[in-house]
This record gives structure tokens, sequence and C-alpha cells, in this order.
């Protein structure tokens, strides 16, 4: 582009060209380059002092970045951004949220890591080595005891008499900081035993804190449960490895169950993405970029690799499903979520709207899982209809994004999109319900906060091991890293230290660990008995609205809208009473540093089988060999993905058909956007009401990766629970 197309230059021109000059320097450029370059594109006269006040404008507003060096030897870069080409995930948005908003938390963190991985070779290689010969049963049990008597103590002290002053004679909270370290002790508790192992209230009761006014008086009362009632719900929430059941435990497929999965396993992945990018406006007069019109592009894909016996059928090795990707569509209920912008919701607060973007995606993703597991998918190119897969493994946690009962019974397009995902979940449930032999649904989780195998190995390595073989494995453990490093982090760092299986057949695994459904929900510590019916649950919101509605009016939500006859085949019931999510890690890596392993996790149903851990066993043994098989099957590739907060590469390892899956997102998502510019532009210029005469044009521009997060977490703080803990995936 010419000088003069561009017209005479101004701080905006300058600014714009500045950026899009950056753009195409990944390493970034100095001020003198920057000047020279820019300067001559726009036939500028203006010095380069100008130009690095210009360049300290765009780094205090957040469009550059600036790696600081000798005077004049600066290099400005763009930040990363998000474009179709380089997808962000939702699992990468949870992965950075901790480190938003504080450096501390980003220090931290950073630290333990380094912890961890100093101590690899020498304590983590004698944890793993233990942990094989571990019951996995026995020690959750006995970790969750420890913590339940250390929380008695604390409590214990909790209140002292004053024998003299101001307040002889009463109960006076010994300090504040003991207060805070207690509420800590019992959020922790509450987060293993209710949120991530499922165990009801009603077995061990954790107090509560009520707000600023501290401790709730049922504190004072002694935390009894029954332990023998605690172990047996541990043996349908912890499934342990190979016969001895152990911690950690080997896995292998033998050369007859290879061949046949060769021959007739047919294994799918998806990976559901999306990129955002505010809306640019060329003008006669100049550009403007319009940050408050964030457009979210997403789509869905599946890669299906053919079995030997496929391949020769239809003389295709792969097929590939996507959401379609026609104008048309945009206005289509069927694929709505496909392309969302705040003008299209005006009924949705910020918050709102941020928490629709996030799980429209899952359910653009999701509506491809739907279709490619029950064999309804067809092939983007050849339009037929693509095999069902064995075994399925989806990008990303196969929990719903959002799935609190408090945005599914809503009136509005966020509780709409809320309900598609609900009921799409609750369909894959119940074909793996109906099969003989169920299908595996399952998801490779890459990023994930949540840390529960982390704590325990951390308690392990310092004082459990001291407990169950006599001496610690390293009695001077720092153990507070424990709240600051992830389960994908420690696992990864256990698993690679374990010698690979000879004939790499197989691999060493961790035990097990199932969730239900209502954990994942604001039903968490619901006290509806040890064996729940959630009819009668539901029934008694239904009504409650009904009556609230009678006395004050306004609109009825969704499950105050249907029938009772209705709300008993309401898919949100049917997860809330069958689902099952059962997690687990797979040690397929190795290396120094080791690539990064994903949590895997499958969907079933054990709910009958609660009091029968054999069977309920057998099931998730099944499930696991499956999903076992379908990986020394399909291998894996090296996912490479961006650090988007400090440049660095982090290797991943991952099934090979999400890599596929990812690989066809990242093209299709440009063609998506290609696709839909037209239509959402000619919506922003009726919405804008812009002035005629002119050039002009309007451009999707990526937006700056942290501005997004950062614009996403200010939403996010308005969200009731419990999305403000939900990154506990």
């Amino acid at each position: 582009m010419t000088s003069d197309a561009l017209g005479k230059p101004n701080v905006q021109k300058r600014e714009v060209m500045i950026i899009d000059y950056l753009r195409e320097k990944p390493q970034g450029a100095v001020v003198s380059e920057i000047h020279a370059n820019v300067s001559e594109i726009l036939g500028d006269t203006i010095s380069r002092q100008a130009y690095d006040k210009l360049l300290q404008r765009l780094v205090v507003a957040g469009k550059l970045e600036v790696i600081e060096g000798e005077p004049g030897a600066r290099r400005y870069m763009v930040p990363p951004q998000i474009y179709a080409t380089s997808r962000l995930t939702l699992d990468e948005v949870y992965e950075l949220l901790p480190f938003v908003n504080s450096s501390e938390s980003m220090a931290r963190a950073i630290e333990a890591q380094q912890y961890f991985y100093e101590n690899r070779k020498t304590v983590l290689r004698a944890t793993a080595e233990a942990l094989i010969e571990e019951d996995a049963v026995k020690l959750f049990m006995l970790w969750i005891q420890t913590l339940v008597e250390e929380l008695r103590v604390s409590l214990g002290n909790y209140w002292w008499r004053e024998e003299d002053g101001p307040h002889q004679g009463k109960r006076v909270l010994i300090d504040n900081a003991f207060e805070r370290q207690i509420e800590n002790q019992c959020d922790t508790l509450r987060a293993i035993l209710y949120q991530q192992l499922s165990i009801p209230p009603e077995v061990l009761n954790i107090p509560e804190w009520d707000g600023p006014r501290g401790l709730r008086h049922n504190a004072d009362i002694p935390i009894e449960y029954d332990a023998q009632e605690l172990e047996r719900l541990l043996q349908v929430r912890i499934f342990g490895v190979g016969p001895k059941q152990t911690m950690l435990g080997l896995v292998t497929v033998d050369r007859k169950k290879r061949s046949m999965a060769k021959q007739d396993m047919v294994i799918s992945g998806s990976d559901g993405s999306f990129h955002a990018g505010t809306v640019g406006i060329r003008t006669a007069q100049g550009y403007i970029e319009d940050e408050s019109f964030v457009v979210t592009f997403n789509n869905g894909v599946a890669f299906v690799r053919s079995s030997e016996r496929m391949e020769k059928q239809y003389g295709e090795k792969k097929f590939v499903h996507s959401a379609p990707l026609t104008r048309q569509t945009v206005d289509d209920p069927a694929y709505k979520g496909m392309v969302l912008a705040p003008f299209m919701f005006p009924m949705l607060t910020d918050s709102e709207y941020e928490h629709m973007v996030r799980t429209a995606s899952d359910v653009v993703q999701m509506r491809v899982d739907e279709n490619t597991f029950r064999g309804m998918a067809r092939e983007v190119v050849t339009g037929m209809l693509i095999p069902e897969p064995q075994v399925h493994i989806r990008d990303g946690t196969i929990t719903p994004q959002s799935r609190g009962f408090n945005h599914y019974y809503r009136i509005d397009p966020y509780g709409e999109i809320t309900r598609e995902g609900i009921k799409l979940l609750s369909e894959i449930l119940k074909r793996i319900q109906s099969q003989r032999r169920p299908q595996v649904y399952a998801g490779a989780v890459k990023s994930t906060q949540i840390r529960l195998f982390s704590r325990l190995i951390n308690w392990y390595i310092g004082r459990g091991s001291k407990i169950t073989r006599g001496a610690a494995i390293a009695p001077n453990w720092d153990d507070r890293h424990a709240g600051f490093i992830a389960d994908t982090d420690v696992m990864s760092l256990l698993l690679s230290n374990l010698e690979p299986p000879m004939e790499r057949n197989g691999f060493w695994l961790s035990c097990a660990v199932l969730r239900q459904f209502s954990s994942l929900t604001e039903f968490y510590t619901y006290k509806a008995g040890m064996h729940p019916k959630w009819l009668p649950v539901l029934q008694r919101l239904r009504n409650d609205a009904l009556r609230r509605h009678d006395d004050y009016g306004g609109a009825l939500p969704y499950h105050a809208m249907i029938s009772e006859d209705a709300l008993e085949d309401d898919p949100y019931l049917h997860l809330l009473e069958s689902a099952d999510f059962v997690s687990f890690y797979i040690g397929h890596t190795s290396g120094d540093p080791a690539p990064k392993l994903p949590r895997y996790e499958f969907l079933c149903s054990l709910r009958e089988l609660q009091t029968d851990p054999e069977s309920s066993r057998e099931i998730v043994e099944r499930n696991v060999q499956q999903l076992v098989t379908a990986l020394v099957t399909c291998e894996f590739t090296q996912d490479r993905e961006h650090n988007f907060l400090n440049r660095t590469s982090l290797t991943k390892l991952i099934p090979s058909v999400v890599y596929r899956a990812h690989e066809y997102a990242k093209h299709l998502g440009k063609k998506l956007e290609g696709e839909y510019k037209s239509i959402v532009v000619a919506r922003l210029i009726a919405r804008r009401k812009l002035q005629s005469g002119g050039e002009r044009g309007v451009d999707i521009r990526p937006i700056s990766i942290r501005r997004y997060i950062e614009r996403f977490v200010d939403a996010r703080r308005a969200l009731p629970p419990p999305e403000r803990g939900d990154e506990e995936r």
C-alpha cells in the first residue's frame, strides 16, 4: 500500500501501521528499525523520538510488549493474539486464569514446578516406585483420616477461655490468622470429599464459614464419621490398578488384542476451538478499533481413524466431520453459538455473555461429538455417513462447561445453550447405558487446575510414606507447594520416572477416581441422603419457584414451566441420577524433560452398582483397557502449543486423533471467519448506523490473548457459584 493511498499520517494511522508492521516481526524490532520502515510506508516526516513516545503509549495501552535492553536496544512486539489458525482452547483459558489477577500466584506456581522438577530423579522416582505397592483405597482412606484429625486438633484450639482481662471467663477467638488457617483446612477437605470424591456430606460433615461472622456454631460439635462407611464408599470411588488395586500399575495389551484392534477398532477424536477479534472499522478519516465488540467464532471438528477393515470397505484411511460452514447456519437455531457478538444478546449482562461464549464453544464441539458417537456424522467433503467409533476421545473435559442448575433453568439465550449442552451429554450417556458392550466416550484434558493427586502425593512423600513404610521418602519435603501445582504436572513427572514395558505394548497408569455429576454442580453440598433420589429435589425446587411466582410475579424458570411428568424425563435429572465421570492418568511419556500428560476421563453410569465394588471395578477396568488399547493403536503426537504468557514452547503428548482434529479445526476456523464475516459486518453496520460517504470497510482484527483473558476474568467475577470454582475440572 502506498503512502498516497493511506492519506496524510496521523496518530491513529501511525499506531495501526506500527502494529501491522510488528505483526510480521515475531521477534520484535527496535525503535530505529520501526521508525525507518513505518515512516517509509507512510511517507512520514516526524522524528524517531516521536515514534519512541508512540511506542511507549502503545505499551501502556497493552497493545505492545517490550523486552528491556540497553537504551535504543529495547525490542517491541505485538502480544500473542487469537487467530483462527492459533486457537485458544477452553482448557488453556482455565490454565491462565489464576495468573491473570496475581503475579504472586504465577511466581508460586512456577516455584512449585521447579521444586518438583529438581527432585524428579530422586524423590519422585522413589515415590513412583513406592506407589506401585500402595493399595489405592487404603492410601486415600489414611490420607483423609489424617486431614480430619488435623482439623479436629485445629478446631479444638479455635477458642480459648480467657482467665484474665476484659473477656474474663468468656471464650475468645485465639487469632484471625489461625482462623484463616482452619478455614483453608475446611475448604481443602470439602473440595476433596464433596467435589473430587463425591462423598455425601452425611458421611463426613465439614464445618463452614459464614462470611465475616466466621465459623458457624456447628463447629463446636466434634467431627464424627463412620470410618467403615467412608471406606465402603471409597471402594466405589477409587479404582486401583491391577490385581493388587495399587495407586500405580502397569496395563498392557497383548499381541492378539493389538492385531484385532488394528483390524477392527474405529477411533475418533474431536476438537472444539474458538478465536476472537475486535471490530476494526476503516473509514476515510482513519481507523477505529472497537474493543467493546469482541466477535467470537466457534467451530468443532471430529477426525475418525478408520480400521483396516473399514479402509478396505470404503477405500478411506480417515474421515473428517465438522459443523456446517455456511452462512445460512448463523441464523439456524440448530447451530446457534457458532458466531457470537455482544450486540446479538442485549438481554445479557457482560458476565452472562462471557460465560455463554465459553458454554457455546463447548456445545458446538459436543454437537460434533454426539453426531460422531451415535454414527450420525457425515464426511465433510463426500457427505457419506461415517461409521460410529468404538472409542471417541474429545479434546478437553467431557463435563459440560455450564452445568449449574441455576443456569440450566434460565429463560434466555444463556439458558438455552446450557440446556442444549446438558441434553447432548444425556443422549450420549443413554447410548452408553443401552449397549451391552458400551462405546467409550472419553476426554483428554491437557490443562487442569484440579489438585487431588498433587495434594495426596505431597502428603505421601513427607508423611504418608512414614506411616505405610516405616520411613518417610523425604522427611524434609516442603509440602507447601501442594496448593500451587496441578495434578497434570505432578503425574507427568511421576509416571515418566517408571521404565516403560519392553514391547511398548502398554503404559503405567494411575488409579482411577469417580465423580458423580452432582459433585460438579451447586448440589455438591446438598444433603439428599446416602443414596439420593434427585427427582424429589427438583420437584421441591419447582414448587418453590411456582410459589414465588404466585406471590411476587415475574418470569417462571424453565423447570417451573414444564409439567411434573416432563420433569421426570428431564436431561438434567438423568445426569444427576446416572452420570459418573472417571478420571486417571496414563504414563505415555518419557525423556528429560518429559512432555506433559493430559488427564483422561470417560463417561459411565455405576449408580446401580454402588453396593457392588467388584462389578463397578470390572466396568471401570474394561473401559480403561479399551482406552489403552485405542491409544496403543492410534499412537501419539507432540502438541507444541505456545505459552501465551512467556513465549516458551510447551510440549504435550496427546492422542494422534485429537491432534489431527486440532489441525483440521485450525484450517476450518479460517474458513469459518471468512464465511461469516460478511453477515457479522452487515449486522454491525446496521447496529452502529455508520455515517455514509467515503471509502470504508470492516475487519475482524485479532485481540491480545492477555486482554481477552482479562475481559473474561473481569466478567467472571460477577458469576454466582458454582462457576467461580469450576476451574477445578
